[in-house]
């Protein structure tokens, strides 16, 4: 995860792009962003000077404070972003998740599994089939929920569907 250096700035708003503006100050033009919320919590408009206090980007500075006189400062709290494929466990639980509690969840919802069930990072493949129905492939996650039904691939579980 990227190191960004935290930096403090006074000077004059130039140009609001919805929660994003141009600030100039100490001789330079730097874009910073308050985020939808911030920008409700803190109107901006062009002219205002301000001092503003946050995380810098390559292409941004995040505002984590703002202050303009006469107005009281607005902290600003900013989500963290969400990297898909980086999660090892579920996100709602924090648990790995377990092979064996993924066949019980499977069998408790009427089906039956086939082969090996086969682990990925946010969720279990098992191969079933309910009363002797279509072999289906159910992605079940950390809680025990069945999240997908889909055809299984001949190329994916081969030998378990013949």
């Amino acid at each position: 995860m990227p190191h960004h250096d935290t930096t403090a700035l006074s000077g004059t708003i130039q140009h609001v792009f919805a929660h994003r503006f141009t600030l100039e100050a100490d001789g330079a033009v730097h874009l910073a962003d308050l985020g939808p919320k911030g920008a409700e919590a803190f109107p901006l408009a062009a002219g205002l000077q301000v001092t503003l206090e946050g995380e810098r980007r390559p292409s941004e500075i995040k505002v984590a404070r703002i202050a303009a006189e006469g107005r009281a400062p607005v902290e600003i709290h900013h989500k963290k972003p969400h990297h898909p494929g980086k999660a090892k466990s579920d996100p709602r639980s924090g648990a790995p998740v377990d092979p064996a509690a993924a066949l019980a969840a499977v069998t408790a919802a009427g089906w039956t599994p086939a082969g090996e069930p086969r682990r990925k990072p946010k969720h279990v493949e098992v191969l079933a089939r309910q009363d002797g129905g279509a072999w289906t492939e159910l992605h079940v996650d950390a809680t025990g929920t069945i999240t997908k039904e889909k055809a299984p691939g001949a190329d994916t579980w081969g030998a378990a569907l013949a």
